[in-house]
């Protein structure tokens, strides 16, 4: 049968023995195209997310959900995705995929209003899981032996390429505004390529199907599903609904919910059914620990990027191409710290993991104090350091905690371990995004009052300097703090509120010209230093995360020996 993620298939047959024809390495190539774009797909987001908020007069929250809900989905339908290839056929569900990927995409660009592009990333998410685990599978039965690996070496390479590329995509696809398109390129690009990657998958890659005909776990997947759900939903709209009774209330249930999943999963594997997860991967204790060092590694990433685009656009009007750029320190950290990661790994075993999880954590707090050093003349060059040693941890992370976590899971039990594997990863994505975006959009609204009123001495001098009198410059304070804090609280805040209005044409009217222009100063300096700010204090979450990381790890075997990439 093929699993889900690593695709183990029946006993090789002597034709596939032989060295892979022309055919097969050109449908490796189609494959991977289409695996490409979906990865591409959760980066590129990252660095759009502040020009779809202000282009959709969108929420905060709406901006979360465009990226924890998409990996949401992608999570909750791995398995039924996996599945689903061994009993219809891994090329028939590809194809179905990537063009139910396409057609989710085109939706996306379409869309309107900030709900609307929430359900289609929502509904793009399903799509993306039901094409990826068909591109591992189809990998793992065309290919045997050193082209196998070969094979998989390229799906990491695509992999990383993706992480990289994607904020920089993102930003030029943006910058360069194709057809006066914006932000919808990185959505309406897509259906060409996925097309591509449909008709090639027909043409070129062989259907296999498993001779086992295992059987969807649909009650399972759904209560999965509903589980995950319950606990993200009120993380991301908290803030929105003033963290009300039934926020708190809707948060809870997700705990009889996961009982009821857990319980569902025991009577089907005692009928000797087909499970969502293999319960017998967590009665050795070691492989239960190794899923909460997976989820929470992962529950740092995705919403680290979140918000330092929103930072560096929102807060420093960065273009989406200039902030792409900024996410390239990071990039080659990432690329550098995976080179130093794969021979270490053999012979310090879960310490590499250990070691990547104190690099984020100084990467964390350089990110801090560069903040706090540049927090009105931040560059490219001054951030760039700090982003380096980001990268160097987050290499040394993603390199090795697929193996490390994966150590003990082997024989019959492998395939499913690496399919529970990969949802927890992405469910850490889409819980740290809510989590993180939940505590900095929080932040940037409950304090910006106080941003405003810090701001107040130094503006009020300046207004001195240029002969303004102190009942009109008392008048003109009341009006700017009134007008960030309510900016700042807005749903969204791409529209003007209208005490910012009044505080504009109160500027406009006074005599002196330059009392406009020391009110549109002392705004966009509040606003840089009340994002940076906000940051700092949002960033102590992600040294938390990789605290426990660290700690968690030491309830892992050593197991040097691991090679990386073995999971695969």
């Amino acid at each position: 049968m093929s699993d889900i993620s690593t695709g183990t298939a029946a006993p090789a047959t002597e034709a596939e023995v032989q060295p892979p024809s022309r055919r097969a390495w050109l449908g490796l190539a189609v494959i991977l195209l289409a695996a490409f774009m979906e990865l591409l797909d959760v980066t590129v987001v990252t660095v759009a997310s502040p020009e779809i908020q202000s282009s959709l007069h969108a929420s905060y929250a709406h901006v979360q959900w465009v990226l924890a809900g998409y990996q949401l989905t992608f999570a909750v339908g791995l398995v039924a995705g996996g599945r689903l290839g061994d009993i219809y056929g891994c090329r028939r569900i590809f194809v179905y995929g990537v063009l139910a990927f396409a057609g989710t995409s085109l939706l996306c660009g379409l869309a309107t209003t900030g709900t609307q592009i929430v359900l289609f990333r929502l509904l793009q998410g399903f799509a993306a899981a039901l094409m990826f685990p068909q591109v591992v599978s189809i990998i793992h039965v065309t290919f045997m032996g050193k082209h196998r690996a070969a094979a998989f070496g390229a799906l990491g390479g695509v992999t990383g390429l993706a992480g990289i590329a994607g904020p920089l995509v993102g930003g030029a696809l943006i910058d360069l505004d194709l057809f006066g398109s914006s932000w919808r390129m990185i959505f309406l690009i897509n259906l060409p390529i996925g097309l591509l990657a449909a008709v090639g998958a027909v043409l070129l890659v062989t259907e296999w199907k498993s001779e086992q005909r295992p059987r969807l776990d649909l009650p399972g997947t759904a209560l999965g599903t509903l589980a995950v759900t319950l606990v993200i939903f009120p993380l991301i709209q908290g803030r929105d609904a003033d963290w009300a009774w039934w926020i708190w209330a809707v948060l809870a249930l997700s705990v009889p919910v996961l009982y009821l999943f857990w319980l569902h999963q025991r009577a089907l594997e005692r009928r000797g059914g087909w499970p969502v997860i293999d319960l017998a991967l967590f009665r050795g204790g070691a492989f239960g620990v190794g899923l909460v060092v997976q989820f929470m590694c992962f529950a740092g990433v995705s919403a680290f990027f979140l918000v330092l685009a929103v930072e560096l656009q929102a807060g420093y009007q960065w273009s989406a191409l200039r902030t792409g750029l900024a996410f390239l320190p990071i990039a080659f950290g990432t690329g550098m710290a995976s080179g130093i990661a794969i021979p270490l790994l053999p012979k310090l075993g879960k310490k590499v993991l250990q070691g990547g999880a104190v690099v984020m954590i100084l990467g964390m707090i350089a990110t801090m104090v560069t903040l706090d050093m540049f927090p009105n003349d931040l560059t490219f060059w001054k951030l760039a350091p700090a982003g380096t040693l980001v990268g160097l941890g987050l290499g040394l992370i993603v390199t090795t905690v697929n193996d490390v976590v994966l150590a003990e899971a082997v024989g019959p039990s492998a395939g499913s371990a690496a399919g529970v594997q990969a949802t927890v990863g992405q469910a850490g994505n889409a819980v740290g995004v809510a989590i993180l975006g939940a505590l900095f959009f929080s932040l940037l609204s409950g304090n910006a009052s106080t941003a405003a009123q810090d701001e107040m001495p130094g503006f009020r001098r300046e207004l001195s300097q240029v002969s303004v009198s102190a009942q009109t410059a008392e008048s003109l304070e009341r009006s700017v703090v009134t007008c960030f804090a309510d900016q700042a609280a807005a749903d969204d805040p791409g529209k003007l509120r209208p005490s910012c209005i009044a505080l504009l044409a109160e500027a406009r009217q006074n005599a002196n010209p330059a009392v406009a222009q020391l009110v549109d100063k002392t705004l966009k300096k509040t606003q840089q230093q009340h994002f940076s700010s906000s940051m700092k204090t949002a960033l102590f979450y992600e040294i938390a995360v990789y605290i426990v990381v660290f700690l968690l790890v030491f309830l892992l075997p050593l197991r040097r020996g691991l090679q990386a990439g073995s999971s695969h």
